[in-house]
């Protein structure tokens, strides 16, 4: 075994302009294989407490030693300042923290009208809205579709970047909102502006180092600066002692982002680590931005300013779904029907104690897996492939086995212990196929389980055997891992993974029609998820291929394939199968996301794009699950809306009976709604 060592960065302050991070004889090993990675870390040049403090965290945080990164700090300045900084990001191993402002307009300069309306509705929501507020909540689809929507500009969003809101001083106002009317007010940056000028006051530019004489000598208003507390507000006092101070102006949100170079020169076990950290670090800026807050709060009251909160600014005709519609390109009509009112969710009552697991109904504990993912030989298995999509790579299968795990409850993702099998890792799709059906006893089922996006190689293992426990599925499972790189910003590039994985899918089904052709046909099943869909699309366009090879079951859930795409596959081969299902959900709020990025919703969305085609038996799970889904793994909570079929209890029964008995939905009790002649659609009721 080879170990490799490495420094760890121990200094985390600001930078000088001309000078490197200092770094500590502190020397780090690893006792796996490793890769050092040096990644340029670029931070702004003025730093408030939050921001300091998700610096110090990221920079302190010993698991990226161990990993073998390290980060060199350079101020903004240090690389000719913040528009270079974006430019550093596609040419170098660099990661950054960049503000919404910044990044809207490179998605200006890009011509990517999506990504400037998301990351403009996305930093408006927070407008008039204190940090230490619950409201921020409410703000999550636009967080996760600003996230999503950031892999358009060649970027990777690996954790939000809290910091401190701006306040607005006015000089002589009452602490009124309506008093803005007419002041003249410095403002910083374009999208305060616009909002100020909305409000009545008439924006003005004007450097920093004359802000307070031009406030003293009326010349302006009002001014808006930084809440922190013994800085710049101080001296806004001192200015005009009879003032007033606007808190929570404009949250400054923004995303601590890699670019493709950078995700490049990491492994899975470095970026998993990388994002981790990030979002640590997101986590303790969060905590300091209330404390700043609150201190602001307490500071300005002992200096005898008035105190108000812009949220009064806010209409009471405002609603945060409009915000979203705008983003999403859809109207609030849409909206609502997509996730509900956001602003007042409807009460849902406390979920019951998850059930056990079904623990396999007594089967074997190991399923095959088949990745077309590249090979990074990490001892940890989970970590072995990545998410590099490597045309010297052959397809690698093996057979996985797994510690049952007694403790797991229903709906959790698997975190056992897993293994090689000994048979040990099989290359190319000959010998995949071989692995897999040689074992297999004559008529014994396969089902195929497909993950989606936003999985790495991890996530797929934990997902596909959770799934099989779960659903007891009867026969051998085959697990097929594509390049999902595992990040919420890695759409594009989970696309684009999707269609390199073709490659090696064609292969292996040529495979398999060769072994039905000599007799040796196969029962096989196709369970796919979300972006996995469009690799199940692939698959039973290729199966319907002279010579048709059939199977004996299509299950499709949250399926982020364009109807299009779908009814034309249908056309071309429905006789791949004699059961087509659709599992589909209104308030699949990922689903959602993939709707911002495509403008074009997917058939795994239920209510009015609910796919009705002949040949398809859809099944509308919304009214089980109501809640506003949170897709954002920093928060840890599981996404219901998007994952109905595996960890809703009636839809995963329902969807397990499928598998097992491959019967109709009218023969498996579920309601038949009809809405035309020829529309028609299946529900499971809470």
């Amino acid at each position: 075994m080879s170990f490799t060592c490495f420094f760890k960065t121990q200094d985390h302050l600001t930078p000088k302009p001309g000078l490197r991070a200092a770094v500590v004889a502190a020397v780090f090993c690893a006792g796996t294989p490793s890769f050092a990675a040096d990644l340029l870390f670029a931070i702004p040049d003025r730093m408030d407490p939050p921001t300091a403090q998700f610096v110090d965290a990221l920079l302190i945080d010993d698991r990226l030693a161990e990993a073998g990164i390290k980060l060199d700090v350079r101020s903004y300045a240090e690389l000719g300042g913040a528009r270079d900084v974006v430019s550093e990001m596609f040419k170098s191993e660099a990661v950054a923290l960049l503000s919404t402002d910044l990044l809207t307009f490179v998605a200006r300069n890009e011509e990517q009208g999506a990504v400037v309306d998301m990351l403009s509705a996305y930093e408006r929501s927070y407008f008039g809205v204190p940090p230490n507020s619950d409201a921020t909540d409410q703000r999550r689809p636009l967080e996760v579709g600003a996230t999503a929507l950031l892999g358009e500009l060649g970027l990777y969003g690996l954790a939000n970047w809290p910091s401190s809101p701006s306040s607005v001083f006015a000089s002589n106002a009452e602490t009124n909102v309506a008093d803005l009317q007419g002041l003249k007010l410095r403002t910083v940056g374009t999208s305060s502006a616009e909002i100020f000028e909305q409000l009545g006051a008439v924006p003005q530019s004007l450097p920093l180092s004359e802000v307070y004489q031009s406030l003293q000598a009326g010349a302006i208003d009002a001014a808006e600066d930084l809440s922190v507390p013994n800085g710049a507000l101080s001296r806004f006092y001192e200015a005009s002692p009879n003032g007033a101070l606007f808190l929570d102006a404009k949250a400054r949100t923004g995303f601590f982002v890699i670019g493709k170079p950078g995700v490049e020169a990491l492994t899975a076990r470095q970026l998993k680590t990388l994002e981790s950290a990030a979002q640590n670090a997101s986590l303790v800026a969060r905590e300091t931005l209330i404390g700043t807050y609150n201190a602001t709060l307490r500071e300005a009251e002992e200096n005898g300013v008035r105190v108000a909160s812009l949220s009064a600014a806010v209409p009471e005709d405002y609603s945060l779904a409009q915000e979203i519609a705008q983003a999403y390109g859809l109207s609030p009509d849409e909206i609502r029907d997509l996730i509900g009112d956001i602003d007042t969710p409807v009460p849902q009552p406390a979920p019951g104690p998850a059930p056990d697991s079904r623990q396999g109904d007594g089967r074997a504990p190991e399923i095959f897996v088949a990745t077309s993912r590249n090979d990074e030989f990490d001892s940890d298995l989970r970590l072995r492939f990545g998410y590099k999509m490597d045309a010297d790579s052959p397809l690698h299968c093996f057979k996985l086995i797994y510690a049952r795990d007694a403790n797991r409850r229903f709906g959790d993702p698997y975190t056992g212990a897993v293994e090689i099998g000994p048979s040990g890792v099989s290359a190319g799709p000959a010998d995949c196929a071989k692995q897999i059906f040689d074992q297999q006893d004559p008529g014994q089922r396969l089902t195929i389980l497909i993950h989606g996006f936003n999985n790495s190689f991890e996530d797929a293992v934990n997902w596909a055997v959770a799934v099989t426990e779960d659903l007891a599925i009867d026969g051998d499972v085959l697990l097929w891992s594509w390049p999902s790189m595992g990040q919420l910003s890695a759409y594009v590039h989970d696309r684009d993974g999707v269609e390199f994985n073709s490659f090696y899918l064609e292969p292996f089904l040529a495979s398999l029609k060769l072994r039905a052709e000599a007799g040796k046909a196969q029962d096989i099943s196709i369970l796919a998820h979300s972006m996995g869909g469009l690799v199940a699309i692939d698959a039973l366009r290729f199966l319907a291929k002279p010579p048709q090879m059939t199977i004996g079951n299509v299950a499709l859930v949250a399926p982020d394939v364009r109807h299009a795409v779908f009814k034309k596959t249908l056309q071309q081969g429905a006789g791949v199968s004699p059961l087509w299902s659709v599992y589909a959900n209104s308030n699949d709020v990922a689903l959602l996301a993939s709707y911002g990025v495509n403008r074009n919703p997917a058939i795994g969305l239920g209510g009015r794009h609910r796919l009705m085609v002949a040949g398809v038996e859809t099944v509308d799970v919304s009214a089980l699950d109501r809640d506003v889904c949170i897709f954002w793994k920093l928060t840890g909570a599981r996404c219901r809306n998007h994952t109905h079929a595996f960890d809703v209890q009636p839809v995963a029964d329902d969807l397990a009976k499928l598998l097992a008995t491959r019967e109709t939905a009218t023969a498996r009790g579920l309601a038949l709604k009809q809405v035309g002649p020829d529309k028609l659609y299946y529900e499971i009721a809470p």
